[in-house]
């Protein structure tokens, strides 16, 4: 019996450490793409005003507002590569929950089983 209350407290633990690294790593993922947005943004309003500059005769303003909005996009684009997350120890936790629920449903007829006959043994002898 103290098999199966170990096991589905190891079971509950894992599960809760699961949505605990889950729901970090989508508000971690939420934050890093709404950062991404926002460089994005600026990106393409940089672009724009590179156009516009680059239609004027200085060309040095041009190049200098074409190199921003390149700067914003390499950002962006890291920032989006950082929000995709390292699921490991999430699918690790996954991974304990589902054997230790897998051994406590193999271990927990038989367990329980012994424990009643074991009751009715006390009982029947009184």
């Amino acid at each position: 019996m103290a098999r199966i209350l170990r096991l589905a407290r190891i079971a509950l633990a894992a599960e809760g450490l699961r949505w605990r690294l889950l729901l970090r790593l989508r508000v971690r993922q939420g934050i890093l793409i709404a950062a991404a947005l926002i460089f994005f943004l600026f990106a393409l309003a940089l672009g724009h005003v590179a156009a516009f500059f680059w239609l004027a005769p200085h060309a040095g303003v041009i190049a200098a507002a074409l190199a921003l909005a390149g700067l914003d996009l390499v950002v962006a684009l890291g920032l989006l590569l950082a929000a995709r997350g390292n699921q490991r120890l999430a699918a690790e936790a996954e991974a304990l929950r589902r054997a230790a629920l897998t051994e406590l449903r193999a271990d927990a007829p038989r367990l329980l089983l012994d424990t009643l006959l074991r009751q009715w043994r006390r009982t029947g002898r009184r």
